[in-house]
C-alpha cells in the first residue's frame, strides 16, 4: 500500500460513500500519510477533511475534480492546493450542482424509457442533497424482482459478467456516453477548467487519461493545454501504461501524480491507498508539494 493517495471522493461527491471526516480517518487506518480530496465538482468537504487530517497526522491537500469536455471527450482535471474560497471556484460549483440536479431528473427518465422499474422517491433519498446518478438508480433497481430478467440488469445480478462492481458497471453499460440512457450535460471545456483551477491558485493535473482518452492524438492535443501534471499511476493504468504516461508527462515537463480513485461500494475493488507507484512515490511526492509551495 502506498503512503501517498492523491485522487479520492467522499461522500460530498455524488457517487461517494464515506463522510470527509470518515475519510480522514480511513487515511490514517490505511496508513496514507499524504493524502487530496478531490470531490466531484465540489468543495463542501474540505476544510472537514484538512481539520480531521491535521488532527491524525495526515498531510490534507484541498482539492476537487472537475468534469469537462474536450471536443467530445468527457474529462476529469483535478486541482491540487486550490483556494476553496475562492469565488470564481464556488461559482462554478454552484452551476455544476443545477446542472447535474436537472440531468439527473432527465437521467431517471431515460432509464425508466428502458423498462428498468425503480422507485423515485427511494432514488432522491439516496442522493440526499446531491444530484441523481446513475449508481443511486441502480441500488433502487436491483431491488426489484422484476427487475431481475432484464436483459440490461442480468449481468449486473449474482453470477452475471459485470456482477463485481454492478453500481459503477451500470453506469458504464446502461448510462456512459453512447450507451441507451446517456443523458450529456454541458460541462465546461478542459481549458476552462485548467484556468478556473489556476484562477483558484491551484496546479491542474489531467485525471486517469488510461480510462477517459482513447486515442494518442487526442491526448497530445489535451497536453497542449496549461496543465501541471498527468495522474499517470491509477487504479485503472496497467503498469506498462503507468510508465508510458509518466514518459508523456516527462516530455512535456509535466508533474507525475497517483491516486486510487477511492470512492467505498460504488468501486469496491478498489482500496484507499492502492496506487502502484512504481518505485516513484517519493520523487512525486517531493516535487507535487514544491510546486503547491509555489503555486500563486
Amino acid at each position: 500500500m502506498a503512503q501517498t493517495d492523491l485522487h479520492m471522493h467522499s461522500s460530498c461527491s455524488m457517487d461517494g460513500e464515506i463522510s470527509p471526516r470518515g475519510l480522514a480517518e480511513l487515511c490514517c487506518q490505511e496508513g496514507v500519510t499524504l493524502a487530496a480530496l478531490t470531490d466531484h465538482n465540489e468543495v463542501a468537504g474540505a476544510a472537514e477533511f484538512i481539520w480531521r487530517s491535521a488532527q491524525l497526522g495526515v498531510h490534507a491537500i484541498p482539492g476537487v475534480e472537475w468534469d469537462c469536455m474536450y471536443g467530445e471527450n468527457h474529462l476529469h482535471i483535478l486541482g491540487y492546493g486550490i483556494d476553496i474560497a475562492n469565488a470564481a471556484l464556488l461559482r462554478t460549483v454552484q452551476a455544476v450542482r443545477g446542472l447535474q440536479a436537472e440531468a439527473g431528473l432527465r437521467l431517471m427518465d431515460a432509464v425508466a424509457a428502458l423498462g428498468i422499474a425503480f422507485d423515485r422517491e427511494q432514488v432522491l433519498e439516496l442522493a440526499g442533497d446531491g444530484a441523481v446518478c446513475a449508481e443511486t438508480i441502480v441500488q433502487s433497481a436491483l431491488q426489484l424482482p422484476q427487475n431481475h430478467t432484464h436483459p440490461l440488469l442480468r449481468p449486473l445480478l449474482p453470477g452475471g459478467a459485470l456482477a463485481s462492481q454492478p453500481l459503477v458497471n451500470f453506469y458504464w453499460s446502461v448510462c456512459a456516453p453512447g450507451k441507451p440512457a446517456h443523458v450529456p450535460v454541458d460541462f465546461m471545456t478542459a481549458g476552462q477548467a485548467v484556468d478556473l483551477i489556476h484562477e483558484a491558485s491551484g496546479i491542474a493535473v489531467l485525471a486517469h487519461p488510461g480510462a477517459s482518452i482513447a486515442e494518442e492524438t487526442v491526448l497530445d492535443e489535451v497536453l497542449r493545454l496549461p496543465l501541471d501534471g498527468v495522474e499517470a499511476f491509477s487504479s485503472y493504468h496497467t503498469a506498462q501504461q503507468a510508465e508510458w504516461y509518466a514518459a508523456k508527462a516527462a516530455e512535456r515537463h509535466l508533474l507525475i501524480s497517483g491516486g486510487s480513485d477511492f470512492h467505498g461500494r460504488i468501486k469496491p475493488d478498489i482500496r484507499l491507498g492502492a496506487v502502484d507507484w512504481q518505485g516513484r512515490e517519493a520523487e512525486a511526492k517531493d516535487a507535487l508539494i514544491a510546486a503547491l509551495k509555489h503555486s500563486p
